[in-house]
């Protein structure tokens, strides 16, 4: 959610400092890269829980393909060569992360989780700038004002309560990805929830669930991007995309997180859409 995100702290290229919440309580998790190893320092209640699912937290489950043509997305996966499909163990605050971002900038998106982090989260003890996000039992206590007063559209409030109130069976389902079922019964459970549609979940497939093939249906700039990149064309729709991923089946999520990390955007053919804190003034 951004370079501020209060709960993800990068410490330099090899160096970052975690906060999330487990099955067991809150965990700091601080990871440090050092040649062909990855060092881990757990602190607190769900450090034991977490230690079992490092591996898959940070996409070590997903060895990235080798593309030889096209010569530029070869260059790209070059480029990003370390860049990984991540299974996250524990999905509610990411699931409330993607609520954050539907039809809002991704700057309003990461400005809601930064206030809602510092207003309900609690700060990591030894550290004055890393916070542990607040648990689903603490998000279904707000009510509208105080989403508003966060930046947060009303609506996204509204369906944040809603998802945190199925919390323990998403989670349930979801069994930190244990089993090769979970992915499609946890997405299922989910499309059942007011508030989260195919695109939601397509997002959270591939940027949570570990789904390298994923397809992020309805997103407004996607489309264009993928048709930038492969045809210069400036202008598409999920048809045009899910044509131009096809061959890259079933590292399609992998594909489009290459391009909008490498590759320049489609040119801007409208008005920047503009910012929602301007309603709450």
């Amino acid at each position: 959610m951004g370079q501020g995100d209060p709960c993800l702290r990068f410490d330099g290229p090899n160096h970052l400092r975690l906060a999330l919440n487990t099955q067991d309580g809150p965990v700091a998790v601080t990871l440090k890269h050092r040649g062909d190893e990855i060092q881990a320092d757990l602190v607190g209640d769900g450090q034991s829980w977490i230690a079992d699912h490092l591996s898959e937290l940070i996409g070590l489950q997903y060895p990235p393909p080798r593309f030889e043509v096209p010569r530029r997305l070869r260059e790209i996966a070059h480029r990003f060569q370390g860049m990984r499909i991540p299974r996250l163990p524990c999905i509610s605050a990411r699931l409330v992360q993607i609520i954050l971002q539907q039809l809002v900038s991704f700057r309003d998106a990461c400005h809601g989780w930064r206030q809602l982090v510092h207003r309900f989260g609690q700060p990591v003890p030894g550290h004055e700038d890393l916070w542990f996000p607040p648990g689903p039992d603490i998000l279904r206590r707000p009510v509208s004002h105080q989403f508003v007063e966060c930046g947060i559209l009303p609506q996204h409030g509204r369906r944040i309560v809603e998802a945190m109130r199925h919390s323990s069976k998403i989670e349930a389902c979801w069994n930190a990805g244990r089993d090769p079922e979970s992915l499609e019964c946890t997405c299922e459970l989910m499309l059942r929830i007011p508030g989260i549609g195919e695109w939601s979940i397509g997002f959270l497939r591939g940027a949570g669930l570990g789904d390298p093939d994923a397809v992020v249906l309805g997103d407004y700039s996607h489309p264009k991007h993928v048709s930038y990149f492969f045809t210069g064309n400036t202008t598409a729709e999920d048809k045009e995309m899910l044509r131009l991923l096809e061959p890259y089946r079933p590292h399609r999520f992998y594909v489009l997180a290459l391009l909008l990390k490498g590759s320049p955007p489609a040119p801007r053919q409208g008005t920047r859409r503009r910012s929602i804190r301007g309603r709450f003034r």
